[in-house]
């Protein structure tokens, strides 16, 4: 899909660009920006989170991009670091609350992305805006993954080990991801693809698959003071990666009943990391950029609290609306409500085929 074309050739890339969220991902983000030039503004709703950062207006890099990131602006105040091209990189649990946090200062020309926005995230963010009074909806776009593979490795540093190839990225209204991409910084710009709908970008998320299965047959490890683990290298084991292949068929199923042909997540990591392999199994042992990236401390983290809400539980809930059996989420759905004593399906992203052509 390509934004070359009259209309948009004299739209200027975004030189400011607001980063919310101060996690693995927001200070990933934020740092690759400034380090490209950018003037990038931080946010975070909880001020401690981004002390040091708040008080030296530093974010130390390394891995693959490296270097100390001047920071223009840091606040845990969203009206101190507002701009028109706003990079949301929460986790998909706190798009509610960013979307109305961010409602006052929204407008028609400005460009909200979701990085990532978990499943139908746009659409949920659109209706918080909406809830909220907003009459003119800005540009809204949602990735089907985040950029970077990364990880915060202290209160002001963030190791990024890769930046992937291809990421898909769709607009709620489909033809507003031309002036998305044109004000892209181009620095970034370059990771993405473009797709026709956010129906493909929500069905392709793929931590859904990677994310909730393993944290929940690790318990025991990830609760033991006595070992810690390389989540992808020694949590998904081949027994476990045929459960996740399970839950992918599920997806895909699901997904072509809707009339989309997606990629299984095997396809997904050959196309962004470039690894060979027949099966989920293989494509992990074989991704360099997976073999750091430690389990997460407890089950209570976003692999379970965002992505059996915002992944698991929307997939299940269309296969409902059009009669496809889903056992093996099911089953994965179940043991995260019960292990956690959480009811997931309650508080999940739940839209039916018919309200989601309102928006696809």
């Amino acid at each position: 899909m390509s934004v070359e074309n009259g209309a948009l050739r004299n739209i200027a890339r975004a030189n400011e660009v607001f980063v919310c969220g101060g996690g693995h991902q927001g200070l990933s983000m934020a740092a690759h920006l400034a380090l490209n030039g950018l003037n990038v503004s931080l946010w975070n709703r909880t001020a401690e989170n981004i002390k040091e950062i708040l008080d030296t207006g530093e974010i130390i890099c390394n891995g693959i991009v490296n270097g100390v990131a001047k920071v223009a602006k840091v606040s845990s105040e969203i009206s101190e670091t507002i701009s028109d091209f706003i990079m949301v990189a929460t986790p998909s649990s706190a798009h509610k609350d960013v979307a109305k946090r961010l409602s006052p200062y929204v407008n028609k020309d400005t460009v909200i992305v979701l990085n990532p926005g978990r499943t139908f995230g746009a659409v949920e963010f659109a209706e918080t805006l909406e809830e909220n009074g907003v009459k003119e909806m800005p540009h809204i776009a949602e990735t089907q993954t985040i950029v970077y593979t990364c990880r915060r490795n202290s209160k002001n540093g963030a190791t990024i080990y890769a930046l992937k190839n291809d990421v898909k990225i769709a607009a709620l209204k489909s033809s507003d991801i031309n002036y998305v991409m044109a004000r892209m910084p181009e620095c970034i710009y370059r990771y993405f693809k473009p797709v026709n709908s956010v129906a493909v970008t929500s069905l392709s998320n793929v931590g859904m698959v990677l994310h909730c299965a393993p944290v929940l047959m690790n318990i025991g490890w990830i609760e033991t003071e006595k070992t810690d683990f390389k989540y992808y290298y020694d949590g998904i084991s081949k027994s476990v990666a045929g459960f996740l292949e399970k839950i992918d068929k599920e997806r895909l199923a699901v997904a072509l009943s809707l009339g989309y042909s997606i990629d299984s997540t095997a396809e997904w990591m050959k196309d962004v990391y470039g690894v060979d392999g027949d099966n989920i199994y293989d494509c992990i042992r074989n991704n360099e950029s997976y073999r750091e990236i430690d389990a997460p401390p407890t089950i209570r983290c976003r692999y379970i609290m965002e992505d059996i809400p915002n992944g698991l539980v929307p997939i299940e809930h269309l296969a409902k609306c059009i009669d496809i059996e889903t056992p093996t989420i099911t089953t994965t759905i179940d043991m995260a409500c019960q292990v956690l004593d959480i009811d997931f399906r309650s508080t999940g992203r739940k839209y039916s085929p018919e309200k989601l052509r309102m928006y696809l």
